[in-house]
């Protein structure tokens, strides 16, 4: 690099630096730790819950021991079924072929981290079924537990080890895009439906 171009670059990217606006302090999320009801405060599961339903998906909160009831619930009329959690089986899966999985109804998995801050969860998987069928099947169930669920991002990526899995995601509602028209498509890159159904203890 010649000594005009060294300092043509240099004075660009000092002048960058000089504009650069001053740096804040990092805004906290505004949701409570879990409170007892009546105390005017909101709980992570219920931000949890709404931040979900506003990103369009549906979120219930039952027992643990209902799990399973609601999951076959949010499963509706769905034939085939990709299962990677104990609360229900797989059925009338497609084979192996992974092109197969993009007529697959559903998949239900299970996820250990959900963040209140957006409703998102974080599936992870090194299955490629799982990976795969994330993205093809007409509706996605994910089933998380109370315990698991974190006030925002900072805290989930905290608890994230990216070298465990190949593969990892954060969803939050169905697949959404308006980049043709600007018109709203539900399902045209992903899952037209996302149930999220948490279990409290």
């Amino acid at each position: 690099m010649s000594a005009p171009e060294r300092s043509a670059r240099d004075a660009i990217l000092a002048a960058v630096r000089e504009a650069r606006p001053p740096a804040v302090a990092r805004v906290e999320a505004p949701i409570a730790s879990p409170t007892p009801a009546g105390n005017g405060g909101i709980s992570r599961t219920d931000a949890f819950s709404a931040a979900g339903i506003a990103a369009g998906a549906d979120v219930t909160v039952c027992a643990r021991g209902d799990v399973a009831r609601i999951v076959d619930a949010a499963l509706g009329g769905a034939r085939s079924v990709l299962s990677f959690s104990d609360v229900t089986p797989s059925r009338e899966c497609p084979p192996s072929d992974l092109r197969a999985l993009a007529h697959l109804d559903a998949l239900v998995c299970d996820t250990t981290l959900g963040v209140a801050e957006n409703g998102a969860v974080w599936i992870a998987s090194s299955n490629e079924r799982l990976r795969a069928a994330l993205f093809l099947a007409a509706r996605v169930v994910v089933v998380v537990n109370e315990e698991d669920l974190v006030d925002d991002l900072h805290a989930a990526y905290a608890r994230i080890d990216v070298r465990a899995h190949p593969f990892g995601a954060f969803v939050a509602g169905p697949s959404k895009t308006a980049d043709i028209e600007q018109s709203l498509v539900i399902g045209a890159h992903g899952p037209k439906a996302l149930s999220i159904v948490v279990g409290r203890a």
